[in-house]
């Protein structure tokens, strides 16, 4: 993986994280959080993965998201000055549920 992409995804996960927590007022969201940004070879397109604090809330949350992508992306095209913003695509991190329920049962 090239450095620029690595800074570009942490940079996306860093500010999009921000918008959530301080700008998006859905309810659906006040409790997730964003995990990691995964940015294709070209950097035209961003799958961004979230879980949530509550049980069962994940698919409320991901439509909640998705519905408020092109906002989001709108607000980091203001903030980050880059020349072309990514398409967002967000996604429930299975994975970290998966291993917090093997943490639980050690």
């Amino acid at each position: 993986m090239d450095i620029k992409r690595a800074r570009l995804e942490k940079l996306l996960m860093e500010e999009i994280a921000s918008l959530v927590l301080r700008e998006l007022k859905d309810p659906r969201l006040a409790d997730i959080v964003i995990t990691y940004v995964e940015l294709s070879q070209d950097m035209k397109k961003a799958k961004v993965y979230f879980t949530t604090l509550q049980e069962g809330k994940e698919e409320e949350a991901e439509s909640a998201l998705n519905h408020a992508s092109s906002y989001i992306r709108s607000q980091l095209a203001k903030s980050l000055k880059l020349k072309r913003i990514p398409e967002l695509e967000f996604l429930f991190d299975k994975e970290l549920k998966r291993m917090e329920r093997i943490w639980q049962k050690l």
